[in-house]
């Protein structure tokens, strides 16, 4: 019987994990899942994913693969059974059957991040959101966010910098949207760094704060390698939207 791929689409609060990736004595998503899926399918699985997030992330459309020995299982009725063990901090959204040859890492063409920060101090909101108690200037940030878009070399905003055979990546949504005291970042592109988006808005929120002038968040894209950017953001206002794949791939008729 031949191997097929499935799609997962798995929606998470990052609080309970030590990030995505698989580790020793850790609890992890990707650990979590392959557990259940082990304990499903009584045979060890494999699941592999679009990207690690970080210890504290959360994700409402992350996308993974595994690969299932028989073409007659009846999805849905799997991911109720996974859904049963994973319990409430996360869940499978969707199992779909993929064509061969997907991979939910290289097959992407786009990832979309959202990032949120809260001007008013509020326990209903301290893991979801980032409590930035200083003003910050609106417009200077927008500014900042268009002139990043499109193709840089964005090493200085990677921790891990060497680990990549290039820093390059096309940004082709970077937004803010202000509603009284919360500010909501919208970041797509074709790939990410490691902590590529939490320097970016690190380094936005030290411009709005007047720290940091326009010059110098500039001066950093297009700078091969790490730099000091300043401030990090942390990593619990900080959402996997959604990751887009070909139409083909998308598609959950897709056989």
């Amino acid at each position: 019987m031949e191997n097929r791929p499935v799609k997962i689409t798995i929606e998470y609060d990052g609080s309970d994990y030590h990030g995505w990736q698989r580790q020793p004595e850790q609890r992890t998503v990707q650990g979590e899942l392959e557990r259940a899926f082990t304990l499903v399918r009584g045979t060890p699985i494999s699941v592999v994913g679009q990207g690690r997030t970080d210890s504290g992330v959360h994700a409402e459309g992350q996308v993974a693969h595994a690969f299932l020995d028989s073409e007659d299982v009846d999805l849905e009725d799997l991911r109720n059974h996974l859904n049963g063990l994973l319990g409430p901090t996360c869940v499978v959204k969707e199992l779909v059957l993929a064509p061969q040859g997907f991979h939910a890492r290289y097959s992407a063409i786009s990832r979309h991040y959202r990032y949120q920060i809260t001007s008013v101090p509020s326990p209903l909101r301290r893991s979801t959101h980032w409590y930035v108690k200083w003003v910050l200037d609106i417009d200077l940030m927008e500014t900042a966010l268009e002139l990043c878009l499109g193709e840089h070399d964005f090493g200085a905003f990677c921790s891990h910098s060497r680990e990549y055979l290039h820093t390059r990546c096309k940004v082709s949504v970077f937004t803010l949207d202000e509603d009284g005291a919360i500010i909501t970042f919208r970041i797509g592109a074709d790939r990410f760094l490691h902590n590529m988006v939490r320097r970016l808005i690190g380094e936005m929120v030290m411009l709005g704060r007047g720290f940091h002038s326009i010059e110098h968040c500039m001066s950093l894209l297009d700078t091969p390698g790490p730099a000091q950017t300043g401030l990090t953001a942390p990593a619990h206002a900080l959402f996997l939207e959604r990751i887009v794949y070909p139409e083909a791939i998308s598609d959950p008729n897709n056989s």
